[in-house]
């Protein structure tokens, strides 16, 4: 068992006054084993959890899990849970409203089913196995009125003393920097909106603006030593041809470990990879542990569009997860490595793949976008959740 001489847990629920009423789903973690649910075998309680220290486990038909939940008729509300593996989970009145969502998940992803209830004070929650031969694992429960969603439930340990539903880690300053406060990101207590043609932050080596969080220096530490979960649900608008990154695992030099990119460019190997129609590739670039860079194309978006994203380092495992698919390796090493999120345009033709601008040169970087005709690039993000372990 790993020593873990520091750990973070910061979780964000963003939600609008319109969604803020959860039902209660008691023992949403399963820390206190089956208390509140009824259980049929072959069921567990796991110590492989997404957050405190157990989960449910399904090893097989027909068994399944479940709980009356009181609720308000004639409601539309959002069934969500942590899941890995593949199974179900959904909802039952037990006199014709039956909704589920399945799912098959290699790693612990967040699902949700949106229903809008019948004229009933309760129904069943439920999780079950899904015609499958291997275990299936859920955590972390919640039932939320609205399309949004919540972390209601958790077992792990939040820090949200300062009334925001973004973590703390973040606004506060104790775990993040912000490159480019001119706008500042946190326009809501639940929403950051990064726009960099407005921030116009430079760096020496870069090669763009940035509006970005990246963890303080004085936090550095190897991606070996590291356990760090990120998650936000991702809406990007942008102009044809922009091509921005909105997160990374950044080297203590100018390296990169891993980059998720939102480019509508003709660079090669993806979903679209046709520059300036309008159709954004989401992908990932993750250096192996021999130095080189893997590329996998996650889905693709346009302007306007929001997706869920997922980004793992386990000890040195990097995953990362957007509409449904992960791509994940064993990555090159950095004793200073640090994450960054948020929006770091890039000064880049979309048709050629030169660079345009000149690092550290802003001038060069505005006269670059207004060439290539960017005129807008906004990354919003809300159900910020951030998990920080070193050892």
């Amino acid at each position: 068992m790993i020593n873990h001489k520091k750990l973070f847990f910061y979780s964000a629920i963003a939600t609008s006054s319109a969604l803020s009423h959860a039902a209660t789903i008691n023992n949403a973690g399963f820390e206190s084993g089956f208390s509140n649910w009824n259980e049929t075998d072959p069921a567990a309680i796991s110590s492989d959890a997404y957050s405190g220290s157990k989960s449910l486990k399904i090893q097989g038909s027909p068994a399944r899990v479940y709980q009356v939940v009181d609720i308000q008729p004639n409601t539309e509300y959002t069934l969500s849970a942590y899941v890995l593996g593949k199974g179900q989970i959904g909802v039952n009145d037990l006199n014709g409203l039956f909704k589920n969502q399945t799912f098959n998940v290699s790693s612990w992803t967040k699902v949700t089913k949106t229903f809008t209830s019948a004229n009933t004070n309760s129904l069943q929650v439920f999780a079950k196995h899904y015609n499958n031969t291997s275990d299936v694992r859920f955590d972390n429960f919640a039932l939320v009125e609205g399309s949004g969603s919540n972390d209601g439930g958790s077992d792990g340990g939040s820090d949200n003393s300062n009334g925001s539903t973004i973590p703390s880690s973040i606004t506060s300053g104790s775990i993040f920097d912000l490159e480019g406060d001119n706008p500042n990101p946190l326009v809501d207590d639940s929403t950051l909106v990064f726009v960099p043609l407005e921030a116009q932050h430079i760096t020496p080596n870069g090669n763009g603006w940035r509006h970005e969080y990246k963890v303080k220096e004085s936090l550095r530490v190897a991606m070996t030593q590291t356990y760090e979960v990120f998650e936000a649900t991702v809406k990007v608008e942008m102009s044809d041809g922009g091509k921005t990154i909105i997160s990374q695992h950044h080297a203590s030099d100018t390296g990169t470990i891993s980059k998720v990119y939102v480019s509508d460019t003709d660079e090669s190997g993806f979903n679209d990879s046709v520059a300036n129609n309008g159709i954004f590739d989401v992908y990932v670039r993750l250096r192996n542990t021999s130095g080189n860079e893997e590329k996998f194309a996650l889905g693709t978006m346009t302007s306007g569009e929001t997706f869920n994203l997922r980004v793992v380092n386990n000890y040195g495992d990097v995953e990362v997860t957007a509409f449904g698919n992960s791509f994940g390796i064993p990555v090159e090493d950095d004793s200073q490595s640090y994450f960054k999120f948020g929006n770091y345009l890039q000064s880049q033709d979309p048709y050629t793949l030169d660079k345009c601008g000149e690092a550290g040169n802003s001038n060069s970087f505005k006269n670059c976008f207004e060439d290539l005709g960017i005129t807008e690039s906004k990354v919003t993000m809300t159900n910020v959740s951030y998990t920080r372990e070193t050892n």
